[in-house]
């Protein structure tokens, strides 16, 4: 059990060689200090609710033309100070509906784009 933005979850923490190794496919720049988290499906709906904004919802009409129901989110990257060692943390759904790799490299892409 951790405590990502005061809430507590169960977390499986990925590792860092797999998200460098999706960062490298994207970008030739240093990798900036990411953390990847995949969480249980109620714990991943009840923080995406609570954190989804405005910027979020202008990336979905973006991407995706409309707006997403939260049920189909596989993943969100946000930018945090609350920890040391990281600047960005990655959350994913426990059984997301596209492969972790790919869940990966799409939110690493919005931070080599300047998203967040």
């Amino acid at each position: 059990m951790i405590s990502v933005e005061g809430i507590d979850v169960k977390a499986r923490v990925i590792p860092r060689e797999r998200i460098i190794s999706a960062w490298k496919v994207l970008s030739a720049k240093p990798f900036p200090k990411v953390a990847a988290l995949q969480l249980k499906g109620n714990d991943f709906n009840r923080f995406i609710e609570r954190i989804k904004c405005g910027d979020d919802e202008r990336r979905e009409i973006e991407e995706w033309g409309r707006l997403l129901s939260t049920k189909g989110t596989d993943a969100c990257v946000y930018k945090t100070e609350e920890f040391a060692d990281v600047d960005y943390i990655i959350l994913i759904r426990e059984n997301p509906y596209h492969r972790l790799r790919e869940v990966l490299e799409h939110e690493l892409s919005h931070i080599t784009r300047g998203y967040l």
